[in-house]
């Protein structure tokens, strides 16, 4: 007689058995319903000779800037594939359809010579050419083996305009840098697996052609940008590049209000409807991708921590030592040289002497504290790219001393410009590009303005450097850049690149940068230049960045239609003497 232990052990192994089996099959349903299902037709079709399946790109919906202008949109094109086994009179052929497109005959015959199932033969070609190429389809007797396939091509109506901030799309329609890429997910870019048959099928042998809805199951992105104050900074670009041959050059131009990026430019550049012609370096954004030392442009922030913190007064004087002292080690110049200097005089002349000497006064803690209110601790997760600042260890009290002259730390323009947006206001809104996107309904979803800081320094202390940074343009470093029209409040800054192969700084090379606010009085923008070695002349921000500084001002202001903040000048009297 059996034992009722052993006799319950087998039927539970059993039942066991059954359970793990039957959820084995469960799991393989599930993996072929929902994730194995692409897969698992690949293997299928692979078996037959005469049936392929290929992704083709869905409609990509169209980028604008907030005005409702087209920046990059997808076109109507077609594209002619083959089945090379299955081809007659490849000549012939490849002969007519190269005499209509932008294709050699020879890269034609490669591609029907080739010992695949399926090639394409010529892809995105004007629509207009279809009854041509269907025409040759049926004189080359090859109606079962090539066919036409309707699809899209991304195209850009304006070329090289915010060529590097836009980005582009591969031959798949999916974005591969810039906001193409950043904006994948919104723009429907994800192609689909379409069966191709060879049948006889008068020239379009897809099984599954894009349909009408999946064309209009769009949406559409309106960014922040201007596209009349993108065309001021590039046309102010090109006239730096031809005056002063610079490596690079990079602007800036935001709401200082809301935070929206409306003009952003860069050189190099390229036209992103043949991106293929262009390098890497040429595509990239150096706005956000590239950090440097900022040099000077950092002397409002250690001078405000120090009236913040009272270390010093308004009333302040410091010893110029005639234009030089040592630090730590190394010799810090001044172009020119002063004797004493009172504290408004530190900025507006742009004394690195006196200003090393200020910001002795200052801790490690104070420094950490003004990093993090000006946001130098991260990156603001606009754009793809963005380079984080990089700061010294301010334990070393020499890391402090050098930062306070913008040297031994770096960060990009954006940073630069968000952090004098704190200067304008006393707010720092996040830096955006998108504006709201529009689904094929017309429904559309904002992205908010956020604060990220709504504080830097007492009412005190900010009403004392938006005086002294306004008189920086009238009176100081940067009186090239001063309007008779309107104020502007701003800082030069001159940095000497790091020559590592000699290990000290480079009396040539350099980055000249101007950062600034206006109108001055009513602050509605924060915007900023920087040219990377530029060649010719005194090689200064103040001679450099701030002349072009001032006509991106006028312009943008008149574009605008802003009022000038300035008194207008007397008009003589006219009046009939009695």
């Amino acid at each position: 007689m059996r034992e009722p232990k052993k006799e319950n052990a087998k039927v539970i192994f059993l039942s066991l058995l059954i359970f793990i089996g039957f959820l084995i099959l469960l799991t393989r349903i599930a993996y072929l319903q929902l994730i194995g299902r692409t897969e698992y037709v690949e293997k299928v079709v692979e078996k037959f000779p005469k049936l392929a399946l290929v992704e083709i790109p869905s409609y990509r919906g169209s980028i604008k800037d907030r005005n409702g202008n087209e920046l990059a949109l997808s076109l109507p094109t077609i594209s002619v594939y083959a089945f090379p086994k299955y081809t007659q009179n490849k000549e012939e052929l490849a002969s007519r359809l190269s005499a209509a497109v932008h294709v050699s005959e020879k890269a034609i015959l490669e591609s029907l010579n080739k010992d695949r199932k399926f090639v394409w033969l010529i892809r995105r070609a004007d629509k207009e050419l279809l009854p041509y190429i269907r025409g040759v389809i049926r004189d080359t007797d090859n109606t079962k083996s090539v066919g036409i396939q309707e699809d899209f091509k991304r195209f850009y109506p304006h070329g090289h305009l915010a060529s590097n901030l836009l980005g582009f799309c591969g031959d798949d329609g999916r974005g591969l840098e810039g906001l193409e890429y950043m904006l994948n997910s919104f723009l429907d870019e994800k192609g689909k697996k379409v069966p191709f048959l060879l049948s006889a099928g008068a020239g379009k042998l897809a099984l599954e052609p894009l349909s009408s809805e999946q064309v209009l199951n769009s949406k559409t992105v309106y960014t922040t940008i201007d596209l009349g104050v993108q065309s001021i900074l590039e046309d102010i670009r090109d006239q730096i590049v031809k005056d002063w041959r610079p490596k690079k050059v990079s602007i800036l131009l935001m709401d200082v209000k809301t935070g929206d990026i409306l003009g952003m430019t860069t050189y190099p550049y390229y036209d992103p409807n043949n991106y293929q012609k262009y390098s890497t370096w040429e595509r990239r954004n150096f706005v956000v991708t590239d950090i440097f030392e900022p040099g000077s442009v950092m002397k409002p922030f250690f001078l405000g921590m120090a009236l913040e913190r009272g270390y010093i007064s308004e009333n302040y004087v410091v010893s110029g030592e005639g234009g030089k002292t040592e630090v730590y080690g190394r010799i810090v110049r001044d172009v020119h040289p002063y004797g004493n200097l009172t504290l408004d005089q530190v900025l507006i002349k742009s004394s690195n002497v006196g200003m090393v000497k200020i910001a002795k006064f200052l801790s490690r803690k104070d420094v950490e504290d003004l990093m993090e209110r000006i946001h130098f601790k991260s990156t603001f997760g606009v754009l793809l790219g963005e380079t984080k600042p990089k700061l010294p260890d301010y334990k070393y009290p020499a890391n402090i001393v050098y930062s306070s002259i913008g040297q031994g730390l770096s960060a990009n323009l954006l940073n630069l410009c968000s952090a004098f947006s704190l200067l304008a206001t006393g707010k720092m809104v996040k830096p955006r590009v998108i504006l709201y996107v529009e689904d094929a309904e017309g429904r559309r979803t904002y992205y908010q303005p956020e604060v990220l800081r709504d504080h830097l320094f007492s009412q005190r202390v900010m009403n004392w450097l938006h005086k002294n940074l306004i008189k920086v343009v009238e009176e100081g470093t940067a009186r090239l850049a001063r309007s008779d029209y309107f104020t502007i409040a701003g800082k030069t800054g001159t940095s000497q690149k790091f020559d590592f192969k000699t290990g000290s700084y480079s009396r040539d090379k350099v980055v000249a940068y101007f950062v600034g606010y206006f109108p001055a009085t009513d602050p509605k923008f924060v915007a900023g230049i920087s040219v990377d070695e530029p060649k010719g002349g005194p090689a200064y921000g103040g001679t450099v960045a701030a002349p072009y500084f001032k006509q991106m001002v006028e312009r943008v202001a008149a574009y605008y239609r802003l009022e000038p903040d300035k008194v207008q000048k007397s008009i003589p009297d006219v009046r009939r003497k009695q």
